[in-house]
């Protein structure tokens, strides 16, 4: 269940087969999953556990969504329980993640399943362009549900690719490695059909702190002058080809005139509603209120995930939601590359680190505070940062325990046999 329940998670088979969402698959899969936990053997380490839920990016996690539920009081209380039903499956699937994730072999278990699972809908989106599905919307790649959009389908691929090329270090077979670098090169032609320029810069940021983090001395510095050109290149090449996909109806400089616009408005709304903001998921019903906003944006969110909280929720979710992402940031700070076992657990950690930092700037020109990248890499800070304490600890007492073996095998100290 440990693979499967991230698989099913991206996969998103409530909005892949439409017909399974009043099932609420997701939901059910999670009360399996705790259900499995039950059974003799496959019970949590409860001393994790503790750990786990001890962790700030939790607690501010628990206190976002809070917020996000508080923050539509004014509209009652169905509103505050709708409000409740749309976040608390962030919460969940965080919780019974770190159940599941009792040592480092279910740790990578977790991040295979998220990574087969998040390549369904990369590769979904590609194959939807190439047989030219009426799904697709103006020739550029989009998958279906949370990823229909381009610019966030862009997100799971920035999303995933870190744990793809870094996990490529721990493949045992030949058809391991084989899909991972499937998934780096559909990932980079996804990102370029789908023709996100924010998707293209926060790839290009991705693939050199890649490379920063696994190279050293000059052949770091050849590897990144090489990705300087190249990535130059291709960001220069999806800003023309989105500029002709549009026809002249859409320029770059309707975007950033859109954007500055979406942005006013966000700025005025937090400044009058400076604690609770408009309320969860209203900036875009309400953004006319605060700016003139044109035709072609209403009804439009922010386009900038800091932005968007702010105006929805206030200072209060600013606050708890920047405390989450910072706890998560401190929890992958001591993740190092030398520092790996063979276990996967310093490449998962650096992976986090990586992909948060990437994503963080994606936000800036999306907003996508529901994305479920901010949620998972919440789980792989709080499980990577116990796991690599726990070992931390255990290495003295394990040491210990064979010098004492040792010692005691022979009825005096080992060093006498030296002799």
């Amino acid at each position: 269940m440990v693979f499967l329940y991230p698989f099913l998670n991206y996969l998103q088979p409530g909005d892949l087969w439409p017909f399974l969402a009043t099932l609420k698959p997701m939901l059910l899969a999670s009360v399996l999953a705790g259900l499995l936990m039950l059974r003799k053997g496959s019970k949590p380490d409860t001393a994790l556990v503790a750990t786990y839920f001890k962790q700030p990016a939790l607690l501010w996690l628990g206190a976002f969504v809070f917020v996000n539920v508080i923050s539509v009081y004014y509209s009652g209380i169905m509103s505050m329980v709708n409000e409740l039903q749309f976040w608390d499956v962030y919460a969940i699937f965080v919780a019974i993640s770190l159940f599941m994730l009792k040592d480092v072999n279910a740790l990578r278990q977790y991040v295979w399943g998220t990574i087969v699972g998040s390549s369904f809908v990369i590769f979904y989106a590609i194959v939807a362009v190439a047989v030219h599905a009426s799904t697709i919307v103006e020739g550029r790649a989009g998958a279906y549900g949370m990823y229909q959009n381009q610019n966030d389908y862009s997100f799971i691929i920035v999303m995933v690719m870190p744990f793809a090329y870094l996990y490529l270090r721990l493949c045992r077979h030949w058809w391991q490695r084989l899909f991972l670098i499937a998934v780096l090169v559909g990932g980079t032609v996804g990102v370029i059909l789908s023709l996100s320029r924010g998707g293209i810069l926060a790839l290009v940021l991705e693939a050199a702190l890649l490379l920063w983090v696994t190279m050293r001395g000059g052949r770091r510095v050849v590897a990144l002058a090489a990705l300087a050109v190249v990535g130059t290149g291709v960001s220069i090449h999806q800003f023309a080809a989105r500029e002709a996909n549009q026809a002249g109806q859409y320029t770059l400089a309707d975007s950033e005139d859109s954007r500055y616009e979406l942005w006013r408005a966000a700025r005025v709304a937090f400044e009058v509603h400076p604690i609770l903001g408009v309320g969860s998921r209203r900036f875009a019903e309400y953004a006319r209120d605060y700016g003139s906003i044109s035709h072609d944006n209403r009804g439009k969110v922010a386009h900038n995930t800091y932005l968007e909280v702010a105006a929805d929720t206030g200072s209060l979710g600013l606050l708890t939601f920047a405390l989450m992402i910072f706890g998560a940031l401190k929890s992958f700070r001591g993740g190092r590359l030398s520092a790996a076992t063979g276990d996967g657990l310093a490449e998962t950690q650096v992976a986090g680190f990586v992909t948060l930092g990437c994503i963080l700037f994606r936000a800036t020109l999306d907003a996508k505070v529901y994305d479920w990248s901010f949620y998972f890499l919440v789980v792989i800070a709080i499980a990577t940062s116990a796991l690599a304490s726990r070992a931390t600890h255990q290495a003295p007492a394990t040491a210990k325990a064979d010098a004492t073996r040792a010692m005691t095998a022979h009825g005096r100290p080992a060093i006498y046999r030296l002799r």
